[in-house]
């Protein structure tokens, strides 16, 4: 499986409850969760490398975009700065963004990872439409009431 991954303490908690022996190889522009999927000795972690964003962390830039169209992921695990059901997944920085876009499109599925508090909230740039998102991952129980508008956009939530 090959599984494209973007940054983020949610992803860094993520990628910590992953099983250690877990036989995947994972692509990132995010040096923290680099780092971390290094912990786990059968998978093959691949960083694609350009300018490096200080205040994210992260690889970004055309040459980051460029590498990531050259891909066909099975997966896309986004990190969610805000999600909402008009705006879908929105975030700050234009850099961020670019990138984020070329982990969707090169994907079949993806999954966004959001804590409750970054539900129902925008910030001024989309990075995708709601409906480009298949599975959404919270800390809610998948009934909770807040997460019912999403199920019901055709989202899974987990």
């Amino acid at each position: 499986m090959l599984v494209v991954i973007s940054g983020g303490t949610t992803m860094r908690e993520l990628v910590n409850m992953l099983p250690p022996d877990l036989n995947v190889t994972f692509v990132t522009t995010n040096v923290p969760i680099a780092l971390e999927l290094l912990e786990h000795p059968n998978a093959e972690v691949i960083f694609l490398g350009n300018k490096l964003l200080k205040s994210a962390q992260m690889a970004v830039g055309a040459e980051a975009v460029q590498r990531l169209g050259q891909l066909k992921a099975d997966l896309c695990l986004l990190g969610t700065n805000s999600i909402d059901l008009q705006m879908g997944i929105t975030d700050l920085e234009w850099e961020i963004i670019e990138v984020k876009k070329a982990m969707i499109a090169c994907a079949q599925k993806t999954v966004s990872l959001a804590i409750s508090e970054k539900l129902n909230s925008i910030q001024r740039l989309q990075v995708c439409p709601l409906d480009q998102v298949d599975i959404l991952i919270t800390e809610l129980d998948p009934s909770n009431e807040k997460l019912q508008p999403y199920a019901k956009r055709g989202l899974t939530i987990l």
